[in-house]
């Protein structure tokens, strides 16, 4: 083989190399594509849709084809710590909020053709858009609403509004949220005094309904004692009563079997109560009967 054959085999191998090296390209995962030819975008067969290359390995035709690659993973759009947003609530008060945004492309061809495939394009027009928005919820409640009362209500509204209007640029809006407000100073000592109103008064209505509930139970046991307590009188006044009916019985059995020594115990029991305190006096005839045993005789109680 000729020197000059030879060059040109290793000329053409070259050249192949080239051709097939410019002909190839790699689309990443969490990546999207599609192929610019002589400026324009290459569509599917027989449809008016681009064609969009999806991760792997592709094909394109070397210097007429262009690549672009998008990433197709989540963004993250937030205000810059240095330059907060200013909005003006309902009452005229100046607020500073600091917010992210959570989004990502869901239209590619639209995306292109509404930015020019710039993702920086893309976030402006997005944050232009979600400040108008969050001025205009704030714009519509007071401090208080827009802190506390009415917070979810309104970033449920910024959510639902932000992801309409990033439609016509091919995204999607996943989630706004509100990381910090700065407050006037009076106007935090107006939210912080509101707050403490508002658990106070919650407080004092779950101290409220735990005394009624005291109370019902106080009253409920109390007429349970009174139950108790009435039925126990009731129960000891009919043994007291049986009880009575019994000593009287045995009493009279017992005056009636031998009534001389009942009226001796009965005199014996009646001296010992009336002379167990030295102190007590009593002023008595010594001929009554109380004396009868005293004399040594009988009671007429037991004379016969």
């Amino acid at each position: 083989m000729t020197p000059t054959k030879k060059n040109l085999i290793i000329a053409t191998v070259v050249f192949l190399l080239v051709i097939v090296f410019l002909s190839v390209f790699t689309v990443n995962e969490g990546e999207s594509a599609f192929i610019l030819r002589l400026g324009q975008i290459v569509k599917e067969s027989n449809a008016a849709q681009p064609a969009i290359q999806e991760p792997g390995l592709h094909f394109k035709i070397p210097v007429i084809d262009h690549v672009r690659y998008f990433d197709m993973r989540m963004q993250e759009l937030a205000t810059p710590v240095s330059h907060p947003l200013t909005v003006v609530t309902k009452e005229q008060t100046y607020l500073q909020i600091e917010y992210f945004a959570k989004w990502r492309i869901n239209n590619l061809a639209r995306f292109y053709t509404s930015t020019g495939g710039s993702t920086r394009w893309a976030e402006t027009l997005l944050e232009q858009r979600i400040n108008d928005i969050v001025r205009a919820e704030y714009g519509r409640r007071t401090s208080i609403q827009a802190i506390s009362t009415d917070r979810a209500n309104m970033m449920k509204a910024i959510r639902e509004q932000a992801n309409n209007i990033g439609k016509d640029q091919g995204i999607s809006v996943m989630d706004v949220r509100i990381q910090q407000i700065t407050l006037p100073k009076d106007v935090m000592d107006s939210v912080f005094k509101r707050m403490a109103t508002e658990r106070k008064q919650f407080a004092e209505a779950k101290r409220a309904g735990g005394m009624e509930k005291s109370e019902e139970i106080k009253a409920l046991a109390d007429q349970e004692v009174t139950v108790i307590k009435a039925k126990a009188l009731m129960q000891g006044a009919g043994i007291r009563a049986k009880g009575d009916q019994e000593a009287a019985e045995i009493y009279a059995k017992a005056y009636a079997g031998d009534p001389a020594f009942y009226a001796f115990y009965r005199s014996l029991e009646a001296y010992e109560n009336s002379f167990k305190d030295k102190n007590d006096i009593l002023v008595l005839k010594p001929e009554g009967r109380f004396f009868d045993y005293f004399h040594g005789g009988q009671s007429s109680a037991g004379k016969k």
